[in-house]
């Protein structure tokens, strides 16, 4: 759960792989499919620290990309959200 009402805490292990990499992510029903390669530039970037806003019950894909926002490492979980 994250810090506040309707907030979930991340937490992705291991680290980036590289300093220049971002992290994007979905919060849906179902956990999404990434392909690697996939360019992801529409989903929502995250800092790997801020809280998420998200629902407990759905479904949250963390990405790694590099720089051009392609898919390197993904994965999913079920978000447990602050009451």
């Amino acid at each position: 759960a994250g810090g506040t009402s309707g907030n979930t805490k991340i937490t992705v292990n291991p680290a980036k792989e590289n300093a220049n990499n971002v992290y994007k992510y979905k919060v849906a029903t179902e956990a999404v499919t990434v392909g690697y390669g996939q360019n992801l530039r529409n989903w929502t970037t995250w800092d790997g620290k801020a809280d998420v806003k998200a629902t407990t019950g759905q479904k949250i894909t963390v990405v790694e990309c590099d720089g051009t926002y392609k898919a390197l490492n993904a994965g999913s979980t079920s978000v447990t959200a602050e009451s």
